[in-house]
């Protein structure tokens, strides 16, 4: 194939194209499956254990959240869920509506988590 001026613009307007659209939560984690496979088949072909690489990766993930979540007893798959208030529901909804304005092709789950993450910080306020 010759790579003249319009086909290295087509694969470089390719490759834009596909660091500006946002991966969905899926697709990242279909990519993280895929990651962590193609190392459990690598480790599999040296005789490596596959199963202490993986209880060591655990143990490293754990030591490395903050202090105030491993403190507590909680971990990213096991937190309690947060009861929030009818209120608490519709800031989440407005502050998500005025986040949409800013920026219309945001999609709708970073569009919550990051409302949902606000809504968090003002209650966490009140209590002070």
């Amino acid at each position: 194939m010759k790579l003249d001026r319009p086909t290295l613009r087509h694969f470089i307007q390719e490759a834009i194209e596909n660091l500006v659209n946002e991966e969905t939560m899926e697709q990242q984690r279909n990519n993280a499956i895929t990651q962590i496979s193609n190392i459990l088949m690598r480790l599999e072909q040296t005789n490596i254990n596959a199963q202490d690489v993986l209880n060591a990766a655990k143990e490293a993930y754990e030591a490395a959240l903050p202090k105030d979540e491993t403190a507590m007893g909680m971990s990213m798959g096991n937190r309690k869920e947060k009861k929030w208030s009818d209120a608490d529901h519709d800031k989440q909804e407005k502050i998500a509506k005025e986040i949409e304005k800013e920026d219309p092709g945001i999609s709708k789950e970073k569009k919550m988590a990051f409302a949902g993450a606000q809504v968090n910080r003002e209650k966490r306020k009140r209590k002070k």
